[in-house]
């Protein structure tokens, strides 16, 4: 008969071997997880200001639906973009893999927009903004700037063009009062940090004058 010290023995033996095989194939896997932006806040500003383009154009279709598609993956791409950029000169498969997804949604499903409407060139003027936002971004946090002011400027300026986002791709046009919806949440964020309240008010009141 096997005695209980000869099977505690055993299993004191197998336990650590186990336990490697365990974190080796989960670190195996773990290469090819998805990155998610840990900005919550940014999160907020996404939605909120997708919806506040989407209450605007008073309507939601399935062009909608994808315009926000593409929002959401264009912001997802950019952190593990940076991720990346962090690196210097190592390259990690897994940063590269999902800003290639995130940003290649992004990227496929803006193209197709802009071929479903032609004539509407307020969305190029999106992207251009979106892609300049983009480079800035990246330049700074090769600098060891990330964290900047200007950084973050830049940065939620990007992500509250999910505003015109959502109204240009409903309805096919852009009119100023969007803009200045866009400026004006924009500012919303960082209005008190950099003194804009006042231009807030005008842009307010210009606003309320355009709408009625």
């Amino acid at each position: 008969m096997i005695s209980k010290t000869s099977l505690n023995t055993s299993r004191s033996v197998r336990s650590p071997s186990s336990k490697s095989d365990k974190k080796e194939k989960f670190s195996k896997y773990q290469g090819y997880f998805p990155t998610f932006s840990p900005e919550h806040g940014a999160y907020i500003v996404l939605a909120v200001s997708f919806l506040t383009g989407a209450a605007a154009a008073q309507q939601w279709t399935w062009i909608t639906t994808l315009s926000l598609i593409c929002a959401f993956c264009g912001f997802q791409a950019e952190h593990p973009l940076v991720l990346q950029i962090k690196q210097r000169r190592s390259w990690k498969p897994r940063f590269l893999l999902w800003t290639g997804i995130y940003g290649g949604i992004a990227i496929a499903i803006a193209a197709w927009l802009f071929w479903h409407d032609p004539e509407n060139g307020s969305l190029l003027i999106i992207y251009g903004l979106a892609l300049i936002a983009t480079v800035i971004d990246s330049v700074l946090v090769w600098q060891r700037q990330q964290k900047s002011i200007l950084n973050e400027l830049i940065t939620f300026a990007a992500v509250c063009l999910s505003a015109p986002l959502a109204y240009a791709a409903t309805v096919g046009m852009l009119p100023l009062s969007v803009v200045g919806l866009w400026i004006l949440a924009w500012l919303s964020y960082y209005g008190r940090c950099i003194g804009y309240r006042p231009l807030q008010q005008r842009l307010l009141a210009l606003l309320s004058s355009s709408w009625g």
